[in-house]
């Protein structure tokens, strides 16, 4: 052991530098040590001695790189709040309330601060929550329905049946006098935060109605556009869907409704209208609607409609998605340049019967004329040029930057193939000569009322 410690204090040593001797005080100053720049190598026993000791198990299970846990796939929860909010204002209020059942975080989000949806008049199971409560909190409303729905109910439950006649929405509808119907409104109303309003659905859930019922129908509709309008709600309506008929009431409320995402037409006008009323009034009307209209889905719906062979020109500079349903002698007209689909829906369920188009003969009525049944394609020439697909049929690759005639011939031959398709068994000259248009259509000269 001495030998070792003298040959460390031997290496030591000779870092010993001493300063150069200047002056007496100079030579008094402590040498001072520098560590030398050689490499030496240490004797192999104080090696052996200071070396560290191998890691223990221990240390080695530590040192170990731990794999990281899986990253989780991305869901609809772990988006920015910000951009979750973003996304809702996309979807309709039935699929928000759909989505609000799926979990607590959007329950909250959604159902916990609006209230989602609503019936009026109020059905009685709300009158009685409202009644059991001590205090009412007035949510944003999203969505209001009117089905005027016909199933009966005692007007106070806890009554007697011999002091509460069963009625129902129906009856307090119709069974009023327009001023009774304006109260009732406004007393409805006054218990509902409307500022938010995005969905308004106004269809009755029955199909044929008498002309009393629906003139009744027709005054307690228009009387809650009326209220909703008064409080400068129309403007957030985003989807909205009337019944309507030769009055055609909506043109009035048409300019307040700058947001509509998705208009939707149920027309259902009263058997044998004259000519001078149809002429004058159901078209003109019907026209200058579709042609105020800021929605770029427009539905029209025909429950029942006086056959006349007159041509609708649905002239529109925002509709891109056309949804008719209705019979073959409907005769729409579109005038749409940002129009980019077509969808027609019409009778299938008959066998040998379902087409009902201008002189069609008996032996052909089996499949529908396609490009002439409820629109013509025709029309759609230089006025529909951003037109993709009509009925099916892909029609966006044919330019309209050529001659009627040729632009036909093209069109004439896809619409042809469409119907061997659906079954058809007719060459091509006998197609052409029955369920084709040999000519392009006139537009009138006026639409609307212009």
């Amino acid at each position: 052991m001495p030998r070792y410690i003298d040959l460390l204090e031997k290496d030591w040593g000779n870092d010993e530098v001493p300063s150069p001797r200047k002056s007496p005080r100079q030579q008094m100053t402590t040498p001072i040590l520098r560590r030398s720049s050689r490499k030496r190598s240490k004797p192999p026993a104080f090696s052996s001695m200071f070396t560290s000791p191998p890691p223990s198990a221990k240390k080695s299970r530590k040192d170990a790189k731990v794999p990281s846990p899986p990253v989780a796939p991305p869901t609809l929860l772990t988006l920015p709040h910000c951009a979750i909010s973003r996304l809702l204002l996309c979807l309709d209020v039935d699929s928000l309330e759909r989505l609000s059942a799926t979990c607590s975080y959007f329950d909250q989000m959604i159902a916990g601060k609006f209230l989602l949806s609503i019936s009026v008049p109020f059905p009685v199971s709300f009158i009685k929550e409202v009644m059991d409560d001590d205090s009412i909190e007035k949510k944003p409303l999203l969505k209001m329905s009117c089905k005027k729905a016909r199933d009966d109910f005692k007007t106070i439950p806890d009554f007697p049946e011999d002091y509460s006649d069963p009625s129902s929405i129906h009856k307090l509808v119709t069974g009023n006098s327009p001023e009774m119907m304006d109260y009732l409104v406004f007393s409805q109303m006054s218990l509902l935060s409307l500022h938010k309003l995005r969905e308004l659905d106004l269809v009755p859930g029955s199909g044929l109605l008498g002309q009393r019922t629906m003139d009744s129908y027709r005054s307690f509709d228009c009387s809650l556009l009326r209220h909703i309008s008064r409080l400068g709600s129309l403007r957030c309506l985003t989807r909205l869907d009337v019944l309507v008929d030769q009055n055609m009431y909506l043109e009035q409320f048409m300019a307040e409704l700058p947001n509509l995402l998705e208009l939707g037409l149920v027309i259902l006008t009263r058997p044998g209208v004259s000519k001078y009323v149809y002429l004058n009034e159901y078209i003109p009307r019907l026209e200058a609607i579709v042609a105020a209209s800021k929605a770029p889905v427009l539905k029209v719906t025909v429950v029942a409609e006086t056959r006349r062979q007159v041509n609708k020109v649905f002239k529109n500079n925002y509709v891109k998605k056309l949804v008719l349903t209705g019979p073959c002698t409907f005769n729409v007209v579109p005038v749409m340049e940002r129009l980019q689909e077509v969808v027609v829906n019409l009778e299938t369920t008959l066998l040998d019967n379902n087409c009902t188009y201008w002189k069609s003969k008996s032996d052909d009525r089996g499949l529908h004329r396609a490009g002439l049944c409820c629109v013509n394609f025709g029309a759609v020439y230089d006025n529909c040029p951003n037109l993709e697909r009509f009925m099916g049929v892909e029609v966006g690759m044919v330019s309209h930057k050529q001659t009627f005639n040729k632009w036909n011939i093209r069109m004439k031959k896809r619409f042809y193939d469409d119907y061997l398709q659906q079954g058809g068994s007719k060459e091509m000259k006998a197609w052409a000569k029955t369920r084709w248009f040999s000519r392009r259509p006139v537009l009138p000269m006026n639409v609307g009322y212009d």
